[in-house]
């Protein structure tokens, strides 16, 4: 058989919210001309589905829900041999990119998570969110709200549940430029020549502590802060 054939990926659950596929990530299609009544999700043999990316235990698999338009086509024109060739929006599954947002690549799960990268000139960004708890998100460059307004750039790292960053060697959090990205991530001469100046001033009052008999401050930890890195 030559060319592809219009069908629907089907379940066996009524409405189900997560795709109906079998221990090797098959799934059963009812072909559009096949009027015949079958029992809901054995309206086929599993069916394979042709992707981008695959190999043994990893790949590319965003799993299809029932309900949506696929094209069938066959293995050397074989018709025993189907396989889900492509996948397709329609009126009642509607394309997430349209005139309306053109210029967005995006990835977006029936739970809303989401990947989204814009391409708009000047305006650039890219998103990562989860729905889970509210909402979690990662925001980069032009920031955005749903309105397409900026609220901000450069970066966002925000969530209404807890939050937590731990790094095993230690983390530095810094102001201090690195323009375009150029150098090492973890160059601090500025903080360190900062550091020192603190520690020259430290210095200093401890003179001007001694001479007047004060409480003298504990200089010896204060300098093993600014010798480790």
């Amino acid at each position: 058989m030559a060319g592809t054939l219009p069908a629907r990926v089907t379940s066996t659950t009524a409405n189900d919210v997560y795709a109906h596929i079998d221990k090797d990530g098959r799934y059963r299609v009812n072909l559009d001309f096949d009027r015949d009544t079958w029992k809901p999700g054995f309206e086929s043999l599993w069916v394979r589905q042709s992707r981008p990316y695959a190999g043994d235990t990893y790949g590319l698999h965003l799993p299809l829900l029932a309900g949506t338009e696929v094209s069938i086509a066959f293995e050397d024109g074989n018709p025993d041999r189907p396989y889900i060739a492509g996948v397709k929006h329609d009126s009642a599954h509607t394309d997430h990119v349209t005139i309306q947002n053109y210029k967005r690549n995006v990835l977006r799960t029936p739970a809303n998570n989401k990947i989204r990268l814009d391409d708009e000139r000047g305006k650039e960004h890219i998103k990562v969110s989860t729905e889970y708890g509210g909402k979690s998100q990662l925001n980069l460059g032009h920031l955005v709200d749903a309105g397409k307004q900026q609220r901000g750039e450069g970066f966002e790292l925000r969530t209404d549940m807890w939050g937590a960053i731990r790094a095993k060697k230690g983390v530095f959090i810094s102001a201090d430029e690195q323009e375009k990205a150029q150098g090492q991530a973890l160059m601090m001469d500025e903080a360190l020549s900062q550091l020192q100046e603190a520690l020259s001033l430290v210095e200093a009052l401890h003179s001007a502590a001694e001479v007047a008999k004060s409480e003298l401050a504990d200089l010896q930890t204060q300098k093993r802060y600014c010798q480790k890195r």
